[in-house]
């Protein structure tokens, strides 16, 4: 799904079956979400995850999780001002140097 204005991507997000196993299949997962530092504060990027979140309800999600980077405070902020909390999950991966990694999640409105 992306925000974009004029022809011009200012967020974008993917979605859908979660990857973790142990979630079940009414967790949906964000598995991507990003936004261009020039649009921040735009209002782009809160629009976008509103719309991701009521897709995955519409798909008959009960709740979705995302992976983000323990130490990135402005996107965790971001994700806490949209109702996702920290569940407990953490990992590091190889393809992201094995920075550190925290699960969040949320239930979604059905």
């Amino acid at each position: 799904m992306l925000a974009e204005d004029a022809g011009r991507v200012l967020a974008y997000s993917t979605f859908g079956v979660n990857r973790d196993d142990d979630t079940g299949p009414a967790v949906g997962e964000i598995r991507s979400f990003f936004a261009d530092p020039d649009a921040w504060g735009r209002g782009a990027a809160p629009r976008l995850i509103a719309d991701v979140l009521a897709r995955l309800a519409e798909l008959g999600y009960a709740e979705v999780t995302l992976w983000s980077f323990a130490a990135n405070a402005r996107a965790n902020a971001f994700y806490e001002r949209h109702g996702m909390e920290r569940d407990g999950g953490r990992r590091t991966q190889e393809a992201w140097a094995d920075i550190a990694q925290v699960r969040y999640r949320r239930t979604l409105a059905v």
